[in-house]
């Protein structure tokens, strides 16, 4: 489908137009409407979603997403009340924002226990956004079972008694699976860094 169209061409016929029909016209292709739809209420998303997140950045890439996806889901989009939609839309996109944050805040939190080395640095000084990305996403690699046993140790906070018994494994096996699951970590965020200093003793001498 194509893209949302540019915003800025006449939309008088259109400020008449009720929800409904500027939804019937919208799924019937017309980039018209949807421009009509933008300016109706992107001030509006915009307020909502700034008022849960604080950071235009972050405000902005929600309400374009928002947009985005009227208009690419436009032939099956199911809308009876456009304001309310928009509201579950903001907080829905708001809220796996902030999950992902705590999320990674938690990730932070057990490389600091788990590299001694940075317990005395920030987490600006050891590492850089890529670095923290790619240590998410080997956890995201672990086998299923040890990746869940290590989010429910280490993101929820949970016991190897309580993971036992909601797995129904022993505490043995659990303690198998994080043991492995730590080897395999610590390996691989070593060479990460070790990857890093190299990088930046490149950049340095130039």
């Amino acid at each position: 489908p194509p893209p949302p169209p540019p915003l800025g061409s006449n939309l008088s016929s259109y400020s008449s137009y009720g929800e409904e029909e500027l939804l019937q016209a919208i799924r019937a292709d017309d980039q018209a409407a949807f421009k009509e739809l933008f300016k109706r209420y992107w001030r509006k998303v915009h307020s909502m979603a700034y008022a849960r997140l604080r950071s235009n950045e972050v405000t902005e890439e929600i309400v374009q997403d928002i947009f985005l996806s009227v208009w690419l889901k436009r032939h099956s989009l199911a809308v009876n009340n456009l304001p309310a939609y928009f509201f579950n839309a903001v907080k829905y996109k708001a809220l796996n924002h902030l999950e992902a944050k705590v999320v990674q805040r938690k990730y932070w939190d057990y490389y600091k226990n788990f590299i001694p080395q940075a317990q005395c640095a920030t987490e600006e000084e050891v590492l850089s956004n890529d670095l923290k990305e790619a240590f998410a996403k080997k956890i995201e690699q672990l086998p299923e079972k040890s990746k869940l046993i290590f989010r429910l140790t280490y993101i929820e906070g949970k016991s190897i008694a309580e993971i036992a018994e909601f797995l129904n494994l022993s505490e043995k096996a659990i303690r198998y699976h994080l043991t492995k699951s730590s080897n395999q970590l610590k390996l691989y965020l070593k060479n990460l860094m070790l990857i890093l200093a190299i990088a930046m003793i490149i950049m340095i001498i130039g």
